[in-house]
Parts: C-alpha cells; sequence; structure tokens
C-alpha cells in the first residue's frame, strides 16, 4: 500500500525529472545554442545520459530513480558552472542549478518512502 506521501514524492520527482530533460533539451536547442559543437552532438552528450533510467523513473522502480538523483548531480555542476563563469547564460544555470536540485531531493524523498514501507 502506498501512502500520500509516497505519491506525492513520486510525482515531484518524475515532473522534476522531465523537466530536466525538457529544459536541457530547449537550452541547447533554442535558448542558447551552442556556438563551436554540433547540436546534435552536444543533444547526444547531455540529453541521452538522461534518457537511460527514463522508463523506470516512469515506472517508480527504486534503482533507476537513484541513478537519476545522482545523474541530477552532473546537471547542478554543470548549471553551476555556467552561472559562475558566463553571464550571458547565468539565469538558465541557475534555472537548471533549481532543477537538477529538486530531482535529487525529491528522488531521495522517494526512495526513503518506498524503503520505509
Amino acid at each position: 500500500m502506498k501512502l500520500p506521501g509516497v505519491k506525492a514524492a513520486y510525482w515531484l520527482q518524475l515532473l522534476s525529472y522531465l523537466s530536466l530533460i525538457g529544459f536541457m533539451t530547449a537550452w541547447i536547442t533554442v535558448l542558447a545554442p551552442p556556438q563551436t559543437f554540433p547540436i546534435g552532438l552536444v543533444l547526444i552528450a547531455c540529453i541521452v545520459p538522461l534518457l537511460l533510467p527514463l522508463m523506470g523513473v516512469l515506472h517508480g522502480r527504486d534503482k533507476p530513480i537513484n541513478w537519476a538523483a545522482y545523474m541530477s548531480l552532473l546537471y547542478f555542476i554543470h548549471g553551476t558552472v555556467e552561472a559562475f563563469a558566463s553571464p550571458e547564460t547565468r539565469i538558465l544555470g541557475i534555472i537548471e542549478i533549481i532543477i537538477s536540485l529538486t530531482v535529487f531531493f525529491s528522488a531521495s524523498l522517494y526512495i526513503r518512502h518506498v524503503s520505509k514501507h
């Protein structure tokens, strides 16, 4: 039996995870496309790792959600570097930081709730 907190944590981590995928895709293709690398190559490098645990995340499985949480820390690092290094993409970096931390903490909350029951 799933408790209401588990369901809320699941939906929060799922929505934040999908938001991270959508935001990174928008950043690379529309908001600030790379000037020195092909867009397709950057999409493969940045988005494909997020897609690997997607099916498990959609089904609420523990290990893929854990992996998604760990991977979100790489996007936190990327957002931090962008926020400090590039004034043009500072706001995008801050948004990436917020979304990636939401993924991490909501996934941690979900795993904690699931492991208790």
